[in-house]
């Protein structure tokens, strides 16, 4: 404010908020909560103006929103590209979520269940497609010994309806169906059928006849096990005596690129990450990081290139039961090109009947020392191998069932923004655990996993969990969750989807 603007102040009347300049009203702005400047907006003409500004709403996309929070059906959009109220659209959205969605008693904003249309139905897979408006969901269900039914659901309709639906055989029992993390590929799906086929599918979201919306995209012979679907690379191990993890290349006749050396035949993928030109892969008891590029050997040998890992870490005497893991989202990290930190929950089993009281939360650390755009090598590894313990959870879990009592579930999702949501027994009185009665009880929680990582002072934490649900039966048996849009969906022994929008 210069002398003369303060001059007039006084010959005429007292000083107006109006006559402060420009930028300085700009940067006190910015200061301000979001409520703080939607209530100024109604006081006069010229803060209406400020505050329907794009370079504001700019800021507070960028500096609130863009630190690790989830834009509800932002899709991928450039904040270049979209106008001021867009921006502050996008931003009040996402900031009202994550205010619901870690609060310790969320408000829920619709509850409706859906599928249980067929006889003795078990709900074993659930997934969000990634992407695509956060609009689909796709379950799997076993009706019979062999039978599958893969449906894909429309949830933005107030009735959930299956869009497309498949049907197949498979006497195996790996029966896991693969989702492609990439939701800019055609190839939506892998799944092993039978006699003995690797089928990559997609999806016609035009097509009316849902038993005819499902489509074959390309196929590969023989039995194994698949594990990841990423773009036109799909990641399989075989189930004969080498034991070897092929990696595929899918975009056109589909073709075997490497072959990765795994412990043992017998030693199942629990966990995979694919980025660049690295793979890691949890094993049973180890962790492992390949490289993806064949390289010639000085040996010629006939057949598919061999890779042997670049790095490893082992965990002694302990097995692990089960992984899920995800990539924190970073934009920090996005901008400057670098690794994320991968938040990892694991199980570890057991002799005992109660293996599964406790989930371990670890975090594969990107290694300083990696250079961006380099070759990954053993000398260019972009994380540091060995996890970092971050808390232990509990989590009661009975893993042998007596004759009096029913098979206790229990089921994990990870976020890619670091929620986990967990499914578990819940004990009134765990000083009376053994108590059959006790058993019937489940708990729906969801804790925030954070993490800053990528140098020797990166910081770790884990908040504590929230019960969302809590009940007295026991008859959830998978979970699946999609952060950006607020929702949770829980399957129950009956066939049942239930789904929980907290937006």
């Amino acid at each position: 404010m210069n002398e003369l603007t303060i001059g007039s102040h006084f010959r005429n009347r007292s000083p107006s908020l109006d006559t402060i300049p420009l930028d300085i009203l700009f940067d006190i702005f910015q200061l301000l909560p979001i409520q703080s400047v939607l209530a100024l907006r109604q006081t006069s003409k010229s803060f209406d103006a400020i505050t329907r500004m794009h370079s504001l709403w700019a800021f507070f996309l960028r500096s609130l929103v863009q630190q690790n929070i989830p834009i509800p059906y932002f899709d991928g959009k450039s904040p270049e590209s979209l106008s001021a109220s867009e921006l502050e659209r996008f931003t009040c959205r996402a900031l009202a979520l994550h205010i619901n969605w870690t609060n310790p008693n969320p408000n829920l904003k619709r509850e409706v269940h859906f599928g249980a249309a067929v006889k003795d139905p078990y709900v074993f897979f659930m997934k969000f497609l990634p992407g695509r408006g956060n609009r689909w969901l796709i379950s799997v269900t076993s009706e019979e010994f062999e039978k599958r039914i893969v449906q894909c659901w429309d949830l933005t309709v107030l009735q959930p309806v299956c869009i497309a639906k498949l049907t197949y055989t498979n006497r195996a029992l790996n029966n896991r169906v693969i989702i492609n993390n990439d939701p800019s590929s055609p190839a939506i799906m892998a799944i092993q059928s039978e006699p003995e086929v690797t089928e990559i599918l997609t999806i016609d979201f035009e097509e009316k006849d849902p038993e005819s919306a499902f489509v074959l995209l390309s196929a590969i012979n023989g039995r194994r096990e698949i594990n990841l679907l990423s773009g036109n690379t799909l990641i399989t191990k075989n189930q004969k005596w080498h034991g070897k993890v092929s990696i595929w290349d899918i975009s056109d006749q589909p073709y075997e690129k490497i072959q990765l050396v795994s412990p043992s035949p017998y030693y199942r993928c629990r966990a995979m990450h694919l980025c660049d030109d690295y793979l890691i892969i949890f094993f049973i008891q180890t962790v492992k990081l390949y490289s993806t590029i064949p390289r010639p050997t000085d040996i010629a040998t006939p057949g598919v290139p061999i890779s042997y890992p670049l790095a490893q870490y082992n965990f002694h005497h302990q097995v692990i039961d089960n992984v899920d893991m995800s990539e924190q989202v970073s934009w920090h990290a996005a901008r400057l090109r670098r690794p994320s930190p991968i938040n990892i929950v694991v199980r570890i089993g057991s002799t005992f009947s109660w293996s599964g009281h406790t989930l371990h939360h670890f975090v594969l650390d990107p290694n300083p020392a990696y250079v961006p755009g380099r070759e990954t090598s053993l000398y260019n590894l972009p994380y540091l191998m060995q996890p970092t313990l971050v808390h232990t959870i509990c989590s009661p879990v009975r893993t042998i069932c007596y004759a009096n009592l029913s098979d206790q579930k229990s089921d994990v999702a990870l976020g890619r923004y670091g929620t986990m949501l967990l499914l578990d027994n819940h004990f009134p009185d765990l000083a009376d655990r053994m108590e059959s009665s006790d058993f019937q009880h489940q708990r729906l929680s969801v804790r925030i996993l954070t993490t800053t990582g990528g140098s020797s002072t990166s910081q770790h934490n884990s908040h504590r969990s929230k019960a969302f649900r809590v009940r007295a039966s026991n008859y959830w048996n998978g979970v699946a969750i999609d952060e950006e849009s607020g929702r949770i969906v829980v399957s129950d022994v009956d066939g049942t989807i239930t789904l929980f929008e907290y937006l």
